[in-house]
């Protein structure tokens, strides 16, 4: 397992919308489903996750960085002030 920030320094290159600093996600490697726990302040509030079969390691983890990002998006469009 690892710690991913989605804020802008890890997502040099990407075009998945910004996430706010407060939100990481932990990376779960089984087999070739690699599974994200996305988080705010540490505080696990969904998952995402994607088969990596044809990609390497590091573009696989960058796709799944991607798509925490889109659901971090989501996540907050959601939220009511």
């Amino acid at each position: 397992e690892d710690m991913v920030n989605l804020d802008r320094e890890s997502a040099a290159g990407s075009d998945a919308p910004l996430a706010p600093p407060d939100w990481t996600m932990e990376i779960q490697k089984e087999g070739n489903l690699l599974t994200a726990e996305v988080m705010r302040r540490g505080v696990p509030l969904g998952r995402v996750s994607m088969s990596w079969d044809g990609l390497d390691e590091p573009a696989a983890r960058r796709t799944l960085a991607d798509k925490a990002r889109y659901w971090v998006q989501a996540f907050l469009a959601r939220q009511v002030d």
